[in-house]
């Protein structure tokens, strides 16, 4: 315990030295920031609306914040969230609506954007498990449930006749996932030698094909992780974030477009814990911990700010051109 410690007080270190050393085209990256949190969040983000979790001092609760076109943040009126930020997801009704979907007390709600309604989704919520990062994309909505000593990947639609949730994948850790219109992207992770290894990995939803298209590994001095994916409906892509925490390079928003199979790059960052794409004008929404994914699912104050900085902050990158090295 003391050696995963030091080793991880000693990777911190670098890292934060390295970022006073970055180079010239990421310290005049054109960020906007939209919201300044005091713990950690999670973003979502669809055709230019933002969603994370503010933790509110006067309850010790989460509320559920949005920015719409870079806006100024306003609190969604849904009951707030105990315990952990909301595990939000943005995507479309059957009709094209914009949708958010996301858990409390461990079962499915999803909420119209438009006009502030909120449901609970009965026919997916069940009464002896807890569904978790619930996904909405045409009406479908895919979620992750422990069942037993595996995790589950199902599926269901968000209307219509009760007919539940079936099965996509069964692994023994799917940390998230993302609907798209005809595929899901899901995060995977399995033991690899002396660390581990996190897949990203795509499911046709109609021919079942199942492939990685991404891997990092970790080990020896690095930390390496996968953000949760973000659908990208032209040109019909996933967007995501590696993150190396140790090593000080390859740190890379990473889009994987579906119809070439091709993966393209720009730059990201070691601190990034999630990820999402607001459109190709606002870019990518991100927001950070002191530590990386390291300390990625932390609440506390202290994986926020590090010599004076602020590292929780809701961010968007601007128009991103995709055209760096891996």
């Amino acid at each position: 315990m003391t050696t995963q410690i030091a080793l991880r007080t000693s990777l911190l270190a670098a890292c934060v030295g390295a970022a006073v050393l970055v180079p010239a085209v990421i310290a005049q990256a054109a960020t906007t920031t939209i919201a300044t949190e005091h713990v950690p969040t999670r973003v979502a983000a669809w055709e230019g609306t933002v969603m994370w979790s503010h933790l509110d001092p006067a309850t010790n609760r989460y509320a559920l914040m949005k920015s719409v076109g870079a806006g100024a943040p306003v609190a969604v009126a849904v009951p707030q969230r105990s315990g952990t930020p909301f595990d939000v997801d943005l995507g479309t009704s059957r009709d094209g609506a914009t949708f958010a979907v996301y858990t409390r007390g461990g079962d499915v709600y999803r909420l119209n954007v438009a006009t502030g309604t909120e449901a609970k989704v009965r026919t997916l919520s069940s009464p002896d498990h807890a569904e978790r990062s619930p996904t909405i994309q045409r009406g479908r909505i895919a979620f992750i449930r422990r069942n037993g000593r595996v995790d589950e990947l199902r599926i269901g639609s968000a209307s219509g006749a009760p007919k539940g949730s079936r099965v996509l994948v069964r692994r023994t850790t799917i940390g998230s996932a993302e609907l798209g219109d005809r595929h899901v992207a899901y995060v995977a992770s399995k033991p690899y030698e002396a660390g581990g290894e996190t897949q990203l990995r795509i499911r046709s939803l109609y021919t079942k094909a199942d492939k990685q298209v991404y891997r990092a590994r970790s080990g020896g001095a690095n930390i390496a992780s996968i953000t949760r994916p973000s659908y990208v409906a032209a040109p019909g892509a996933f967007v995501f974030a590696r993150t190396n925490m140790g090593s000080g390079g390859g740190n890379r928003l990473v889009r994987y477009t579906l119809r070439s199979s091709r993966l393209a790059y720009d730059q990201g960052s070691p601190f990034f814990i999630s990820t999402a794409w607001a459109g190709a004008q606002l870019g990518a929404v991100t927001t950070s911990v002191v530590a990386g994914s390291e300390s990625g699912d932390s609440t506390s104050p202290g994986a926020c700010t590090e010599v004076g900085r602020n590292y929780c902050t809701v961010e968007l990158t601007g128009p991103l051109t995709f055209g760096l090295r891996p």
